[in-house]
């Protein structure tokens, strides 16, 4: 593995691509290697039960990445019914390399109209590797979400990503949210921990915790400056050289009511 290319993809993952709009956590970056030349498409499904009488949420999608030269783009599409309305979803990122020392991320999202998703999502990150091996990855950034009732959520974050010799990293993310209107002004964490590489089995432990200053919940109906925490379990294996399954295990809670999912999807790479 090359540490001159040592990357995290912002939403995809985590992640800013990665159609979680759930919350507070659904920023949050996980870590994965820039592979060059790296081509790969992802088709995924996803159930999640709600608890307090909310019905149950599926969504399915497509996600890919392609990487040209210093450029890492991706793209997400996907379709989904929460709290029993249907949304539709289209988020683009591009991750640059600016040097051999530092490189910059802009996500954009866009939903359709549904009250549980962003009117636009618009996020961007700058990178920096650190110390006489460049194993540790500082990041800051800065994002905005606007809802379609006219909420708005303005967030700074910084993060902290360590890559030791195969097969861990681990990373920490601290994030300050100002929401709109009432001027509520939330703080979130999370850790994660990957073991495994390219090629080979990944598993992904994350955990978030803090709070939300703004939650819909269809309707009309929402809820504001609440706590939260969120545990997922993440498995990438291959089972070719150039494709595989991904499977993931998602629990969050808040005082309203308590979700966990299941989301399954099959990759494939190209070259």
């Amino acid at each position: 593995m090359q540490r001159t290319h040592h990357h995290f993809l912002t939403i995809l993952a985590s992640t800013v691509l990665s159609c979680a709009w759930t919350g507070a956590w659904a920023q949050a970056p996980e870590p994965a290697a820039m592979q060059n030349g790296l081509h790969s498409v992802e088709a995924y499904e996803e159930s999640n039960h709600l608890s307090a009488g909310y019905g149950d949420w599926r969504e399915f999608g497509l996600r890919g990445i392609a990487q040209y030269g210093d450029h890492q783009l991706s793209a997400e599409a996907s379709n989904m019914n929460r709290f029993n309305e249907n949304g539709n979803y289209l988020g683009l990122g591009d991750t640059l390399v600016l040097s051999p020392l530092w490189y910059a991320s802009l996500n954009l999202g866009i939903g359709d109209g549904a009250a549980y998703l962003p009117r636009y999502r618009l996020d961007g990150f700058i990178h920096r590797k650190l110390l006489s091996d460049l194993r540790l990855v500082g990041s800051l950034g800065l994002g905005r979400y606007h809802a379609p009732d006219g909420h708005q959520d303005d967030n700074a974050s910084l993060g902290l990503t360590y890559y030791f010799e195969r097969p861990w990293v681990v990373q920490a993310q601290a994030r300050q949210t100002r929401s709109q209107p009432g001027r509520i002004v939330t703080s979130q964490y999370f850790i994660a921990a990957t073991w495994g590489h390219h090629q080979a089995t990944q598993v992904t432990g994350r955990y978030g915790w803090g709070q939300e200053g703004y939650l819909s919940l269809g309707d009309g109906l929402f809820i504001s400056h609440f706590s939260s925490h969120q545990t997922t379990l993440s498995i990438q294996h291959w089972l070719g050289q150039d494709w595989g399954l991904k499977l993931k295990l998602d629990s969050y809670h808040n005082p309203y009511y308590h979700r966990s999912g299941l989301n399954l999807g099959v990759f494939k790479d190209f070259r």
